[in-house]
């Protein structure tokens, strides 16, 4: 990768977020031990043998040899407000490798021309460094080892440029933007969805319309009507269970095979209710109907493996947390206690909740 030059810096003082200036970091105060548990808990392992490789879906990196490398950089709650997340990058100098003398990130969260410097906690092999951002964003980076750009080699997620360019990437909590798949991939994962969730009635309908209308429901996608449980898989595919993005990009494409093949000349996006309602019952009990109708067996033998694992994500999507990107604005919270009253909205935090302790 091409080196660049950093500016001669040695700190990035503390600054205050003015309105209209989000690009301008605020450090967070996170402190040497905050970070050590982090990476004592998900990075400093016995490297041998790789903790996971599923699918060779690191092809043989580095960071197979960690616990949980999605983890990185760190997302939190921010003492900021609930509006915002303190976000920690850190770098590992690698096994047997000389310490450098200078390590900084480049970042959207800044101006790309102003590094934020990392510090070394103390003899450990760690570089940190924590900044406030806003919620529901998304960022890319690369980080300065000695002046030289490179990808972070913790964090798996990366960004393609119109360019060709690969960045790191990361976003932070509620982030409504499809980041994983394409526009016709989320609009067959939405469609499947409305059938495992409780709430494709019309009453359920309804009540899911009046509450998008509420202006709070912001985090709610425009393609995503299942309380945001598509846009929960999207994310949770980039990161937690990115092992289980090959059997999503595998499934979708030939459920869209399936469906093309059935409805000549119409786009799956508008094919009625009922020919979903058939690849789903398929799906559940009569895959044969699908194999005949184009669907590989040599690519994914199993078509209800992936019903058990889609109906999995769908359920913890639409009933976690918002941070996690389903139960957009609390919907399905609110639709159960509109019909089984529970005070959800103490046990979290502002805006949606009124907890004064949860941060989340």
């Amino acid at each position: 990768m091409t080196g660049v030059s950093a500016p001669s810096v040695d700190v990035v003082a503390a600054r205050p977020i003015a309105a209209g200036s989000l690009n301008v970091p605020e450090l967070a105060s996170r402190d040497d031990l905050y970070v050590l548990n982090h990476c004592t808990k998900y990075l400093a392992r016995d490297p041998q043998p790789p903790r996971h490789d599923f699918l060779n879906t690191d092809g043989g990196h580095a960071r197979a040899t960690y616990a949980d490398c999605w983890r990185f950089p760190v997302v939190d709650a921010s003492a900021t407000g609930p509006d915002w997340n303190d976000v920690t990058f850190v770098y590992r100098v690698p096994d047997g490798g000389p310490v450098p003398q200078r390590v900084a990130v480049v970042s959207t969260i800044d101006r790309l021309h102003e590094p934020l410097v990392l510090r070394h906690l103390g003899d450990t092999p760690f570089f940190a460094a924590s900044v406030v951002t806003p919620r529901m964003r998304r960022y890319r980076y690369r980080v300065l080892v000695d002046g030289r750009a490179e990808l972070d080699s913790i964090n798996p997620q990366t960004e393609t440029l119109v360019t060709g360019e690969v960045w790191s990437s990361f976003f932070t909590w509620s982030y409504n933007q499809p980041i994983t798949f394409e526009r016709w991939e989320f609009v067959i994962l939405d469609r499947l969805t409305r059938h495992i969730l409780p709430f494709n009635t019309e009453a359920a309908e309804n009540y899911l319309r009046r509450h998008a209308a509420d202006p709070t429901a912001e985090h709610l996608y425009r393609l995503d009507t299942s309380v945001g449980v598509a846009n929960f898989i999207d994310k949770i595919v980039a990161r937690e269970e990115r092992h289980r993005l090959y059997a999503y990009r595998t499934c979708l494409e030939l459920i869209d095979r399936v469906l093309r093949r059935r409805y000549q000349g119409r786009d799956p996006e508008f094919i009625e209710e009922g020919a979903y309602v058939r690849v789903y019952n398929e799906m559940a009990g009569n895959p044969g109907a699908l194999f005949a109708d184009g669907w590989d067996r040599g690519r994914y033998d199993s078509p209800s493996h992936f019903l058990w694992l889609l109906r999995r994500h769908a359920i913890l999507g639409a009933f976690s947390h918002p941070k996690y990107g389903g139960n957009a604005a609390g919907s399905a919270w609110s639709y159960l206690a509109d019909r089984y009253p529970f005070g959800w909205q103490q046990a979290i935090e502002p805006p949606l909740g009124t907890s004064p302790e949860y941060l989340g």
